[in-house]
């Protein structure tokens, strides 16, 4: 009986430890609890994306506070697909899959494929922060521009200068003034001439010889008479006698006095030289006439601009004299010699005049204009130029960015002409608040932007005040220097403001300071956190505190 007991209590007690192990040691995992597991909060640094915790706390690097992230595990363990790219160029970038600019079919990049070669994830709160805009990269017709100075001239081709080719005295003037308006054939003077008179006196005797000839059986004598008769004509056709003048004298036999002198095209007297009973010579210059219906303008254009314009281009004149009127014109020359002055080169622009509202030497503004063409373009905010390159940061969606290289055309009414890199379609970064202060905050933002989880130094000594932080809100704060207002929406002991007495915060007189390696105005005499950032503020001289002061703009006692 008693052995009985015995190996009773024995089987419970081997029962219960079973029992016991089970629950402790051997129990299986739910599908539900593993799945916990495999989403569980992870933490990381603002400051610093490589230091990655599956715990709260603060970063061993710059001591702020760790951040949650998200899981970006498929739940379907299936790979996401991003983009498509070309096989011969990853810079051209699809949102679909089809063919490259070469015919080859494109090639998928998944997501857990992309976080090197300068993509990067943003959150969207932080994208709020710095403001970033995307829009679309669309076609667009661009037409060029040039906007230039000009002045009115006479068209060369429509001059004409009133000269003789005999001389003689201004017996008659029909024009008596400067500016007045002639047509073509119309009398303008006449002028009397002793050398005509004699020509006409010869030609009258060289017809009677001639007729007295003509009845001599001497075919020499005949012959010689119609030679002296052909020599008087056409002396008198070089002295600008017409033929029906001519054809005059030879019925009347009545000798001029004086040749009649005839506008040569319809226009405005321009100069007028002569008076009435003065004397002139042959060949001087007696009235400039000009047709002014048409006119040049003639537009400087710098010598970088002339490949953008061609024969035939429109072009628009306006003239101060006359607001709110365009004048329409096309280029008809461009000059082929450089001023080597102004590096400029003539344009000539063919206008119609015909109310004759615009003058010579008028200035005028002219706009130069191509037909224009349909192209992908973007806005010039979109182009981050870094020197040798321009590039565009190209948003693949889910917070993620990438900055690629771009070709660049033509430029029209702020925006650029796509030539390589970017298709229609494509979704782009338009604003981002760190990449429009300076060349050197935007270099910054560049390799910030380009860079994959790069680490930075603890003391981060070139850090711009353009950057995002948590519990920052720097805003471009209009004040007479840097660090003269309080930029925070905190009040603080150790926000120094105006110019700070670096010596006296020293008040152990250790010749140590603390200040925070992102706020460099926030500075304390014993260790402690920014109550900005709440980084962990930094050991300094007071040297170096002041150093840190004028890298980054505040001013201080010497």
């Amino acid at each position: 009986m008693k052995n009985k007991s015995t190996l009773i209590l024995s089987v419970l007690l081997v029962i219960a430890v079973g029992f016991i192990v089970y629950q402790n040691f051997i129990t299986v995992s739910s599908p539900a609890d593993h799945e916990h597991a495999t989403e569980a909060e992870m933490y990381t640094c603002g400051m610093h994306p490589d230091i990655i915790s599956d715990e709260p706390g603060n970063c061993p690097i710059c001591e702020m506070k760790l951040t949650p992230i998200k899981s970006e595990t498929e739940s379907s363990g299936e790979k996401k697909i991003a983009y498509w790219v070309a096989p011969m160029d990853p810079n051209e970038i699809y949102d679909s899959p089809g063919k490259s600019k070469m015919g080859m079919d494109l090639v998928p990049v998944y997501e857990d494929e992309i976080s090197g070669g300068g993509v990067v994830k943003i959150d969207p709160v932080v994208q709020q922060n710095m403001n970033v805009k995307i829009t679309d990269v669309v076609k667009r017709e661009l037409s060029l521009k040039i906007i230039t100075n000009g002045v009115i001239t006479a068209d060369e081709r429509n001059e004409y200068v009133v000269t003789t080719k005999v001389g003689g005295w201004i017996e008659k003037l029909y024009v008596n003034f400067t500016g007045q308006q002639v047509k073509k054939g119309e009398k303008l003077a006449e002028i009397y001439s002793p050398e005509l008179v004699s020509a006409q006196q010869e030609y009258l005797s060289a017809l009677e010889y001639h007729s007295k000839m003509q009845q001599s059986s001497n075919i020499l004598l005949v012959n010689s008479g119609k030679t002296l008769l052909d020599n008087a004509y056409e002396k008198l056709s070089l002295l600008e006698m017409s033929g029906t003048d001519i054809f005059t004298l030879e019925n009347e036999n009545v000798i001029k006095n004086t040749i009649p002198i005839y506008s040569p095209a319809n226009g405005i007297v321009l100069i007028k030289n002569i008076s009435e009973g003065q004397k002139v010579n042959p060949g001087s210059m007696l009235m400039h006439v000009s047709d002014l219906s048409n006119l040049w303008a003639l537009a400087d254009v710098y010598e970088e601009d002339l490949s953008k314009i061609e024969l035939g281009d429109r072009a628009e004149i306006f003239v101060n004299s006359l607001p709110g009127k365009t004048i329409s014109g096309s280029i008809s020359f461009i000059d082929r010699v450089i001023d080597p002055k102004t590096r400029t080169a003539k344009v000539r622009v063919d206008v119609s005049n015909t109310g004759l509202n615009l003058k010579p030497e008028m200035l005028v503004r002219v706009e130069l204009k191509d037909e224009g063409e349909v192209a992908v373009s973007i806005s010039e905010e979109s182009v981050i130029r870094s020197g040798q390159k321009n590039i565009a940061v190209l948003a693949l969606g889910d917070g993620k960015f990438k900055p690629i290289e771009i070709s660049l055309g033509k430029y029209s009414d702020g925006y650029y002409e796509v030539i390589s890199g970017l298709n229609e379609g494509n979704k782009i970064v338009t604003s981002a608040q760190f990449l429009i202060d300076s060349e050197s905050n935007l270099k910054s933002a560049l390799k910030q932007f380009t860079s994959s989880s790069k680490k930075e130094e603890p003391d981060m000594p070139e850090m711009k005040e353009e950057e995002d932080h948590s519990g920052h809100d720097h805003e471009n704060v209009e004040s007479d220097f840097k660090g003269s207002v309080n930029e925070y929406d905190i009040e603080s002991p150790l926000i120094r403001l105006g110019v700070i007495d670096v010596a006296s915060i020293d008040e152990n007189g250790d010749g140590k300071l603390f200040e925070c390696p992102m706020d460099w105005n926030i500075i304390g005499d014993e260790t402690g956190r920014c109550p900005a950032c709440e980084m962990k503020l930094k050991e300094y001289s007071i040297d170096e505190v002041k150093s840190n002061l004028e890298k980054n703009g505040y001013r201080f006692k010497e």
